[in-house]
């Protein structure tokens, strides 16, 4: 039996700038980083942009900037005003405003979620992970990428590596929350926000003999994954994607010159192929 399509889902696109210093914002001269241009597009309108593009992306949903910002971004202002997004102001950190979402519109199920400093997002990455999520069937999915699979293509990118037992994996900042209990992670992560400065809850939280085995280098990724759905009563898969991109956003001025760098090869690869195609 052929698979068939999943329906198309709302992208929750988080655009909130940190309070503080933004070396990114700094380094490419905007107020707030996801105005830094990348390929002649701010960051911001080209993850909207390549959503829209997706059959996959039913409606957009940017949360943040603050309304002053969008109203000083002609482009930004004109997707609002004409209703081709939907905007919502941003709260004091990503996971709080998933689950401000969430409390607004808990109709809006399943979620796709991901950053607008996500700048080598793709049709692609898009489509794949919604359709293996889809096949899935669970409350929530969770875009990672293989480190070596990173490594081996982009080895001067310093990204956040999660060690496992049989390798590491790289976060792509893309999330599909696919039912109403997804409500219990984005519960979890906003804990997790809040108490990262109190180690001993949070390591309460997730169990000493989970931490314990992970410190040995004793978990698995599927082992970690299995024990944080037993805790709350939900089921979590992780999607690995094949694009070692996908595990690239913009966090330092670095990023950002790699990013550059990225889509410059990329548009010469397609100016090639049109030229040759001719």
């Amino acid at each position: 039996m052929p698979d068939t399509e999943p329906r198309p889902v709302t992208a929750l696109v988080l655009a909130g700038a940190r309070p503080g210093r933004d070396a990114v914002a700094e380094a490419a001269g905007v107020p707030i980083k996801v105005l830094a241009m990348v390929g002649g597009t701010p960051m911001v309108a080209s993850v909207l942009r390549i959503l829209e593009s997706s059959s996959l992306v039913a409606k957009r949903v940017l949360c943040g900037p603050s309304w002053k910002v969008i109203q000083e971004q002609a482009f930004l202002q004109e997707l609002v005003e004409k209703k081709e997004i939907g905007w919502l102001p941003p709260q004091q950190g990503p996971s709080l405003s998933v689950k401000g979402f969430l409390e607004q519109f808990p109709e809006d199920l399943p979620l796709l979620v991901t950053t607008a400093d996500h700048a080598l997002l793709t049709v692609e990455m898009v489509d794949y992970f919604l359709r293996e999520a889809g096949r899935a069937q669970v409350d929530v999915a969770v875009a990672l990428v293989p480190y070596t699979v990173v490594a081996e293509a982009y080895p001067q990118s310093k990204r956040t590596v999660i060690g496992f037992r049989g390798g590491g994996y790289c976060g792509c900042n893309l999330f599909l929350l696919g039912s109403p209990k997804a409500q219990r992670l984005v519960e979890f992560w906003t804990q997790v926000e809040r108490e990262r400065k109190r180690p001993l809850r949070l390591i309460r939280r997730l169990g000493w003999v989970m931490l314990l085995r992970y410190i040995l280098g004793w978990l698995s990724l599927s082992d970690a994954l299995l024990e944080l759905s037993q805790r709350m009563g939900i089921s979590i898969q992780a999607i690995m994607l094949p694009f070692p991109e996908a595990a690239i956003d913009v966090d330092t001025p670095e990023d950002l010159v790699l990013v550059k760098e990225i889509i410059e090869k990329r548009e010469m690869t397609l100016e090639k192929g049109k030229v040759a195609g001719s």
